[in-house]
């Protein structure tokens, strides 16, 4: 249940409402990216690490993702067979496969994400040096807080 709007945490304060607003204009976001590359959100997720990563076992995936690896590997079969990625030996452990994003996949996702990248990186250079460390120091505690949610919360 969620607590009525005048009682809700941050209510009044403007930087909460403006890290809320984020948040579900992120998801907005995903859920757009998904449509337009035809995957779920998990599947975008996945595709993000990839593209930003580089190949990554299914088990670095899951742990990515924080899901199970028998999750992850569901995962990939389904972008495998959308084609976004394919299976590749890893070229120093037999036993390892790598999961390795279609560079057109990535040319699609970054296609649509780069305005918003560039956007954001033109806020940032312009703050002063100064600005940016606050801006750095805020941001660094709110992963914090998140990566300590997310940790506590149960895995699929």
């Amino acid at each position: 249940m969620t607590p009525p709007a005048s009682t809700a945490p941050g209510v009044g304060n403007p930087v909460m409402e403006r890290l809320q607003e984020v948040g579900a204009l992120t998801r907005v976001i995903e859920k757009g990216l998904g449509g337009a590359l035809g995957v779920n959100a998990t599947g975008l997720s996945a595709m993000e690490h990839l593209a930003s990563d580089g190949p990554l076992t299914a088990k670095d995936i899951a742990d990515r993702l924080r899901v199970s690896t028998a999750a992850s590997t569901h995962i990939v079969d389904r972008l495998e067979k959308a084609g976004h990625v394919v299976r590749r030996p890893h070229a120093t452990d037999r036993r390892k496969v790598l999961v390795e994003p279609v560079q057109e996949s990535v040319t699609r996702l970054f296609d649509h994400l780069n305005p918003l990248l560039r956007g954001v990186e033109g806020l940032v250079e312009a703050l002063s040096a100064g600005d940016r460390d606050v801006v750095a120091n805020f941001l660094n505690e709110v992963v914090r807080i998140y990566t300590d949610t997310a940790d506590s919360l149960p895995r699929d």
